[in-house]
């Protein structure tokens, strides 16, 4: 093949590698993680990655067979970026921020219900008597129309 054409494709298989990469990272360890992920570790490992395949592949086309030292130094250099890529993730699922409205939410409604003032008709376990209860004496009339015992204007 002539060397502009194998340039071309190479590039083209860099591309595609890159977004291989980046595919399969965010299947395996998971989107989620990814995007909590420092944008350096995103940006860096797959570049390198493809890299590493795409200097593979131009060793092989070059003649050199797969037991090549130079190949199986880039093979264990791409095993070596994926191995750190799994230890980023591994790390960033650790120390995710934790969800505390997702695992709790049925206890968190019955708590914050329960904190509420219930009206004085219905009944409830903590207002067992309040259907019976009555205006007092000094109560009766009094309140309706006007405030009891008002701080002076100044």
């Amino acid at each position: 093949m002539r060397q502009p054409l194998v340039r071309i494709l190479l590039g083209i298989e860099y591309l595609l590698a890159v977004q291989a990469l980046m595919a399969f990272w965010s299947q395996a360890g998971g989107q989620y993680h990814l995007d909590l992920m420092f944008w350096p570790w995103k940006f860096a490992l797959p570049l390198i990655g493809a890299a590493l395949v795409v200097a593979i592949t131009s060793h092989l086309a070059n003649g050199a067979g797969w037991r090549s030292p130079k190949v199986l130094l880039l093979g264990v250099s791409l095993a070596a970026v994926m191995l750190i890529g799994g230890i980023v993730t591994y790390y960033y699922h650790v120390n995710e921020p934790a969800d505390d409205d997702d695992d709790d939410q049925p206890a968190q409604i019955t708590r914050a219900l329960d904190a509420l003032p219930r009206p004085a008709g219905i009944r409830s376990p903590h207002h067992g008597g309040s259907g019976l209860a009555t205006e007092s004496l000094l109560e009766f009339g009094h309140i309706r129309n006007h405030a009891i015992h008002p701080e002076l204007r100044k």
